[in-house]
């Protein structure tokens, strides 16, 4: 169930990115809608990333010891690729949904994904074209740019997606 919700979340996640973009998904070029289906991976990685940083200051879902050792040798390597290639944060998502959460954790993430899918269908976006700062400085900024230009992304390199995993990361090496 874990893996479904994941993606509906990162299809809302995605959908959001193009719609803050001043982009309307009738008139996104096809290769462009297909590249933003072929990183949804990378989406739902960066948004698992956010919710685990969330989740492990909720009391009894803390990461244990173990947990954070195995984290972090999955995490620290995000920041470091020009471009983290689908595949490879598939690859990623599936080791730590399948091999070092807990059935708690797995339902808190899944409970908090709904949650913040219902948000996101709740909220009225603005019109097209009035969304969040324009040119490039909304959501995702110049490395979402850089995605839809078809070079090289990765959220874990500048913005709010390295901002969490720099923070997910000095957590858990305090553990």
């Amino acid at each position: 169930m874990g893996k479904k919700i994941a993606a509906v979340t990162g299809f809302f996640l995605l959908l959001g990115l193009v719609l803050a973009q001043g982009q309307t998904q009738g008139s996104l070029d096809p290769a462009v809608r297909e590249r933003l289906q072929a990183y949804q991976p990378v989406f739902e990685l960066s948004s698992t990333v956010r919710l685990l940083l969330e989740m492990d200051g909720q009391r009894g879902l803390s990461f244990t010891k173990a947990q954070a050792q195995r984290l972090l040798s999955l995490l620290k390597r995000l920041r470091t690729l020009p471009d983290l290639k689908p595949k490879e944060a598939e690859k990623i998502l599936v080791e730590i949904e399948d091999k070092i959460l807990t059935p708690a954790q797995l339902k808190w993430l899944d409970t908090r994904r709904l949650e913040l899918q219902r948000e996101r269908q709740n909220r009225q976006g603005p019109p097209p074209g009035q969304g969040p700062r324009q040119g490039g400085q909304g959501p995702g900024g110049r490395a979402f740019q850089a995605l839809l230009q078809g070079e090289p992304f990765n959220p874990f390199r500048q913005g709010r997606g390295a901002e969490d995993l720099e923070a997910l990361i000095a957590r858990l090496e305090r553990r």
